[in-house]
């Protein structure tokens, strides 16, 4: 539940917690393992794809930016898509 001391990160409780970024540490418990590979030949990435619940949908955790760039994801997807647009402009400017 939230309350008026979870608003800013610098906004201290009563008993001295920052929800905030109790928040953010809960929420990178929550992201997927991934894994990158990478020899003189080849490069391999990996990522867990699991769902939250049986009633959701895996998210993609490995995007591919140009023919030889690719990201994977280990936080939230939504939070990785705007580094992703940022990347893939740039790629296509460089063309």
């Amino acid at each position: 539940f939230r309350n008026q001391y979870d608003h800013d990160v610098s906004i201290w409780s009563p008993q001295g917690r920052l929800y905030q970024i109790e928040y953010a540490m809960e929420a990178v418990k929550q992201g997927a393992a991934t894994v990158a590979l990478k020899s003189n030949t080849h490069v391999v990435l990996c990522a867990l794809k699991r769902a939250p619940s049986e009633l959701s949908a895996h998210q993609k955790k490995i995007m591919f930016i140009d023919d030889h760039i690719g990201v994977s994801i280990a936080g939230l997807a939504s939070d990785a898509r705007i580094l992703w647009y940022e990347k893939e402009n740039n790629c296509n400017k460089k063309k």
